[in-house]
């Protein structure tokens, strides 16, 4: 076999310039350097995880290993220990739901055949739980018309006020909004789960349609929602992707300590965050360092020390050198501030204490950060210094004990959105984009005030159906003091 081997002459000067490559010693370590930089950046890119930085921690995979633990193992065994005392399930009371059932022994006895009598009381009950063969109900509304026998006039019956407009009930309409906003089902999923479990067969379309049903009568409870967290004290927001078709769009979330508001919106910038706060926002704001908050002030703000942290973590497991000591010591001085907070709040330091600690974990703070602003490679470099700038969104909650550390709150209540979208792909139109954010702040904001999101939508859809008093807790109310 022979190979050919193509000549391929030198390149000239000429021809090195203009593609970019280096011509004298100078440029050489130039381009060395900045290769090197790129390859450093590339590994951080490659080594992220949930730990070090916006991942969610779905997307470490099952290979990844597991996080480091803040504490030693206490070395006991998984389950209860000795002396819990243990849950039980208490006896069923005697309601309609209740069947009796009672067992007696032989009439007569197994020893000498005399006649046996029965106790006042059993000495043992055990209880089955059974569900009911699960079907519906239908009523048919029969409308006639009647003619006068005198003027031959003819006059028809109409539907009354309280009766549905369409095929779907109270009950079946909040059945249908809550397996989307609750149980994240999509519009095929519902639609299975009617057939399988109660026999109906209704199409994809009725049941989209009766979910934007739903939407518009959860307009004036969206809307006291909404209120109750512009005019709280200490509110946390966030925000996450949002799909609209093929267009994509953002779902913000701002909550408070009785309240929970979605929004969806075109965009990220500050007009949406004006759109979800209000224009005279006066509380305090907890949030991560986005710049799309940046209209509000810096004294009423608090970062998300959750977020920095992770942040720290990333200059801590750099590949580069530089940037390692300083970013272990940064990451101390975050636990450090997370273990001081916690052990004020479980009493074991007093307030004074507290805040002197806390004073001097931040004067150590400022000047770990300023020799990574001087130290620190480029891409660290700004980090260290975009805290230096933020300094006193950092420490905003030793002024106010309600103010939280992290945004933990507002990610919480955002998570069952992302399960949402990732199982039925966005939506498709205004009105589901409606039904979204009006279904989850009445199930999230039910959590938040201890009451069932099932009887809570079921009382508005049946008072909006019956035309009565539309039911808004009395915690929404302007007049309730806020968090």
């Amino acid at each position: 076999m022979i190979l050919l081997l193509r000549y391929a002459p030198p390149m000239s000067k000429n021809t090195m310039h203009s593609a970019g490559m280096p011509t004298t010693l100078e440029q050489a370590n130039e381009l060395i350097y900045k290769l090197l930089d790129r390859i450093a950046e590339l590994e951080d890119r490659l080594n992220q995880h949930s730990g070090n930085s916006s991942k969610p921690p779905s997307s470490d995979g099952p290979g990844a290993p597991p996080p480091a633990r803040k504490r030693p193992a206490s070395g006991k065994q998984r389950g209860a220990q000795p002396g819990h005392k243990g849950h039980r399930r208490e006896r069923h009371p005697l309601d309609a739901r209740l069947t009796l059932v009672p067992h007696y022994p032989a009439a007569d006895c197994a020893c000498c055949g005399g006649d046996m009598v029965a106790h006042a009381k059993p000495y043992q009950v055990h209880q089955v739980f059974e569900l009911p063969e699960v079907s519906y109900l239908v009523t048919e509304h029969q409308l006639y018309r009647a003619t006068c026998s005198r003027c031959i006039g003819t006059t028809q019956a109409a539907l009354p006020d309280n009766v549905s407009s369409s095929q779907m009930g109270a009950n079946l309409l909040s059945y249908i909004a809550l397996q989307s906003g609750q149980f994240h089902q999509s519009v095929s999923q519902i639609q299975q789960q009617l057939k399988q479990h109660f026999g109906l067969s209704f199409s994809r379309g009725a049941i989209s349609e009766a979910q934007g049903r739903v939407s518009a009568m959860l307009t004036p409870t969206y809307q006291a929602i909404k209120q109750q967290v512009q005019t709280a004290t200490h509110v946390h927001a966030d925000e996450t992707r949002h799909q609209r078709g093929g267009e994509r769009r953002w779902m913000w979330l701002a909550l408070s300590k009785i309240a929970v508001c979605f929004m969806t919106a075109y965009g990220r910038g500050q007009e949406a965050a004006k759109r979800l706060l209000g224009a005279e926002f006066d509380g305090v704001l907890v949030t991560d360092q986005y710049a799309g908050y940046r209209f509000i002030d810096a004294d009423q703000r608090q970062l998300c020390w959750a977020h920095v942290a992770r942040n720290l973590a990333a200059i801590a497991e750099s590949s580069e050198q530089c940037n390692q000591p300083i970013g272990a010591r940064l990451v101390l001085l975050a636990d450090a501030v997370f273990r001081t907070r916690h052990r004020w709040e479980s009493g074991a330091l007093s307030k004074q204490k507290y805040l002197r600690r806390l004073a001097r974990y931040r004067q150590s703070w400022r000047s770990q950060l300023e020799r990574g602003a001087l130290l620190c490679s480029k891409r660290y470099r700004g980090r260290c210094q975009l805290l230096l700038r933020d300094d006193e969104m950092l420490w905003r909650f030793m002024t106010d004990d309600e103010i939280a550390l992290t945004n933990n709150e507002a990610e919480r209540a955002l998570r069952g959105y992302v399960l949402w979208r990732k199982g039925s792909y966005g939506v498709w139109s205004h009105r589901g984009e409606l039904f979204r954010q009006r279904i989850l702040s009445l199930v999230e904001t039910g959590k938040r005030l201890g009451r069932c999101p099932q009887e809570w939508l079921r009382a508005v859809v049946r008072a909006c159906i019956e035309k009565t008093d539309y039911p808004i807790p009395a915690e929404l109310m302007p007049s309730t003091p806020s968090w």
